[in-house]
């Protein structure tokens, strides 16, 4: 029997903790623990699996199993639940059952593949593996049988090697697949590839990778080249007809989390150049204060209503905008920063994570688990419209309850990570926990980010190496119990630290107030909204009836803190004399009208 082990990335500059060594305490624990009974163990596996049974070719219906199966492993081995375990074992054991001897696992019928009547076929293959890698990655090569997970995902991506490449050798480029996008959506198979490649070295991955680089990801013009050279995501693929616009958010990003994860096995330095000038971009134009981006509206009309690059970071405060923030975009740009940290280290990538975590994600995720909104909204109210879903056995599930889990999956293995000498601790979430982490066990006490005060303790064992804290880009100062120096983004206490040790970190930050970016529409103008910390405030009329009126830019300096206590059911709020906000996170929670809430005001 082969053995196979998880991957060693070398060029990666941090190592991810493992979910199961993390306890968190607080709002992200909740949701995360929702999950289970929510959404998880109410969607039938069946249900998911029968697409690839039956072969039918419905449109996108096979992300599910994948999108579902990935976050599902990580939140049972973070939560240690068994019945979550099984689930992940009967989800694995039924998609391998779907299996033909030649590595296909396909919804779509063999002879209208690698496209299908539809063009989802490459994106839904995309799913399985990442799903599969997920499994792989947790719980390891073998579910039954003899590396029969690892030789499942290396079957699938053999078997879609031998179908995408040259039309000059009898394959269909990878650029005439998808459904509408010119071959971007289909291109972001890239990414398991490459992971999958990592693991076997088999030299058809890499074929196909290189492929699918060599392709651009787009039959309209080169998507990486274009980016290299400083053109805007929105303008990618323009013919000039707004209608026929192919700038999706979503996929598009996904292509480039399969770029970071070729240069993480190549190391391609051109590569992860390329992936930084487009995170670059999309937060210089399109990535809005939420922590999320596309839209249906001004200037891209096309195909994925409401999610396509549209110059959202100028364009949040445009009337004409209907539906936004996809919470699949929210939850691929997480992803996508994640990639992105993991090879450079770079703290803001985790104030970007941040700052999508307490307002577009959150904001999204129903209390009990069972939903996660499709697209949110910073003044209005939180919404049930579906904008793709299935019924699956009497449980709506669309694409972003299927995908906004992994949001929340990824943050046990990022708040705490460990540095290239496997030593050094990095602290990237205040969020209260207890994790086990380079040989000890550490508790941060926190109610961050009501209050930037930290509490670090080592309660079991000690540490060698040194303990980093990330200090937020919007922190104005702050203070540690220890002597330390600086790394860019990072505070650093130099160990080593014993059992029992303290250090206590406060960062220091104020309300501020953002004045509306200028829009192509007079009538987004004239506005501003309020922060404090990572946090976007809102006024929700269920606690400030007079939540619709002007602001004054200065009433920054009367907000005062309300912390909350959890007796009286009210969330932490800021007051003052003409206002009362509440985090956007906690905004809207009945998603229906009867609690209405803006983000923006106009100003006084």
């Amino acid at each position: 029997m082969k053995e196979y082990s998880k991957m060693n990335y070398g060029r990666d500059l941090v190592k991810l903790s493992e979910p199961s060594g993390v306890v968190f305490s607080g709002i992200v624990d909740e949701r995360m623990r929702a999950l289970e009974d929510g959404l998880f163990l109410r969607v039938s596996t069946d249900s998911v699996v029968r697409f690839f049974r039956d072969r039918t070719d419905p449109f996108a219906a096979g992300e599910f199993f994948g999108k579902l199966l990935r976050a599902c492993v990580n939140v049972a081995c973070y939560t240690g639940s068994e019945r979550l375990k099984r689930k992940c074992d009967e989800m694995v054991s039924a998609i391998l059952e779907c299996r033909d001897p030649d590595g296909c696992i396909s919804t779509v019928p063999r002879e209208n593949q690698p496209n299908g009547s539809n063009g989802s076929d490459l994106w839904e293959r995309k799913y399985v593996l990442l799903g599969l890698w997920e499994y792989f990655e947790r719980f390891g090569p073998t579910l039954k049988n003899e590396n029969d997970v690892v030789d499942a995902m290396l079957g699938l991506a053999k078997y879609t090697a031998s179908q995408i490449g040259d039309e000059n050798d009898g394959k269909t480029p990878v650029t005439k697949t998808g459904w509408a996008f010119c071959g971007i959506e289909s291109s972001s198979i890239l990414e398991p590839v490459m992971k999958i490649y990592g693991l076997t070295k088999d030299p058809a991955l890499l074929g196909l990778a290189r492929h699918i680089i060599d392709s651009g990801a787009c039959s309209r013009e080169n998507l990486f080249e274009s980016i290299a050279a400083g053109k805007s995501p929105a303008l990618i693929g323009n013919n000039g007809n707004p209608e026929e616009s192919i700038a999706k958010a979503y996929e598009m990003m996904s292509c480039f989390e399969g770029l970071i994860e070729y240069y993480r096995v190549t190391g391609d330095e051109k590569a992860l150049e390329t992936a930084n000038d487009f995170i670059d971009k999309i937060n210089e134009e399109e990535i809005n204060l939420l922590g999320s981006g596309g839209a249906d509206k001004p200037f891209n009309l096309g195909p994925g209503t409401g999610e396509q690059w549209n110059f959202c970071r100028s364009e949040q405060t445009n009337p004409d905008v209907g539906l936004t923030m996809e919470t699949c975009v929210t939850v691929t740009y997480m992803k996508l920063m994640l990639q992105y940290y993991r090879v450079t280290r770079d703290a803001k990538a985790v104030d970007d994570i941040e700052r999508s975590l307490y307002n577009a994600l959150l904001g999204a995720a129903h209390e009990d688990g069972s939903s996660f909104e499709y697209f949110s909204v910073f003044n209005g109210f939180r919404s049930g419209k579906q904008n793709f879903f299935y019924d699956l056995d009497g449980f709506p599930l669309s694409c972003c309850t299927a995908n906004g889990p992994m949001g929340l999956a990824i943050l046990p293995m990022l708040s705490l990570v460990t540095g290239a000498s496997q030593g050094d601790v990095y602290v990237n979430l205040y969020i209260p926990e207890t994790a086990e982490i380079a040989g000890g066990v550490l508790k941060i006490d926190t109610r961050y980010p009501e209050n930037g005060k930290i509490k670090l303790k080592i309660v079991e064992k000690g540490f060698i190496g040194s303990i980093a804290f990330r200090i937020p880009g919007f922190c104005e100062n702050f203070t540690l119990s220890k002597p330390y120096i600086t790394e860019p983004g990072y505070a650093v206490v130099e160990g080593p630290f014993e059992n029992g040790e303290e250090i206590t970190l406060e960062l220091f930050y104020s309300p501020a107030c953002v004045p509306s970016p200028k829009s192509v529409n007079p009538a987004g103008n004239g506005k501003i909204l309020f922060t404090y910390g990572p946090l976007v405030l809102a006024r929700d009329k269920k606690y400030d009836p007079d939540f619709g009126s002007p602001l004054s830019p200065e009433i920054i300096k009367e907000l005062v803190p309300v912390p909350s206590t959890g007796d009286d059911g009210k969330p932490f709020m800021m007051k003052c004399p003409s206002a009362t906000f509440v985090p956007y996170f906690e905004a809207g929670r009945s998603f229906s009208p009867e609690t209405e809430y803006r983000c923006w005001s106009y100003r006084k």
